[in-house]
């Protein structure tokens, strides 16, 4: 006798944080989404001096609970990974989804109404964050990838798309990053520049990591683009 398999709906509620010194409802909202092993807090403290930015940083907690090892505290994922591009895929438009039901939901009930939004993730939240903003440029304008690659491979006609609508971006890596090699960001640059998007990458003496001269590079580059 076969099994009978089936799938019980669970929802499940993010916790979320929204920083920053702006004041008016349409001010540029920022998404900020953390690597692995990660919180909101912590990834807040890293991205601590953006907050006097006329912006505001919406920094959700991914949903699935992660020990960090040696630290005593507990993080969070918004995958697992293995290795397997199928299964990868479908993590990966799983958490769109999960993403974007958070802005629109803190937009609704915060009242904002935001002229532009851009994301800014971080190795794990770069992934996330680059496949989310750029199969809809509609709703951002613009994102920042750190540690991370872009998987262009999968979003060709995406980012022609966002070319069209006028989407930037700014790809920041470490050059002695070991998690991901240097090599696999100038492709994503590469891939992004041919697709007809306004790219720019910036290296930083730095591992896999995301410090203050990196920090102070994205503060510059979001006042230059959006903060208008």
């Amino acid at each position: 006798m076969k099994p009978i398999r089936g799938e019980f709906p669970h929802e499940i509620h993010l916790a979320w944080r929204l920083d920053g010194a702006a004041t008016a409802a349409d001010a540029p909202l920022v998404l900020c989404l953390h690597g692995m092993g990660m919180e909101e807090d912590f990834f807040a403290l890293l991205l601590q001096k953006l907050f006097p930015l006329p912006f505001r940083f919406l920094i959700p907690r991914a949903p699935y609970p992660m020990p960090t090892m040696g630290e005593g505290r507990i993080g969070a994922s918004w995958y697992a990974y293995d290795g397997d591009q199928k299964r990868f895929r479908r993590e990966l438009e799983r958490a769109e989804a999960m993403v974007m039901r958070v802005v629109d939901d803190v937009e609704r009930v915060q009242g904002l109404t935001p002229r532009a939004r851009v994301v800014l993730g971080f190795s794990q939240g770069g992934y996330l964050g680059a496949w989310t903003s750029l199969r809809h440029p509609e709703r951002f304008h613009g994102m920042v990838v750190s540690g991370a690659r872009v998987k262009t491979e999968w979003l060709e006609p995406d980012m022609t798309r966002a070319a069209h609508l006028g989407f930037t971006a700014l790809l920041c890596h470490g050059v002695r990053d070991q998690a991901v090699k240097p090599d696999a960001v100038f492709r994503s640059r590469d891939a992004l520049l041919a697709a007809g998007v306004e790219v720019e990458l910036r290296m930083f003496e730095a591992g896999h990591s995301i410090g203050r001269d990196q920090v102070a590079a994205i503060g510059a580059w979001l006042t230059a683009h959006f903060g208008g």
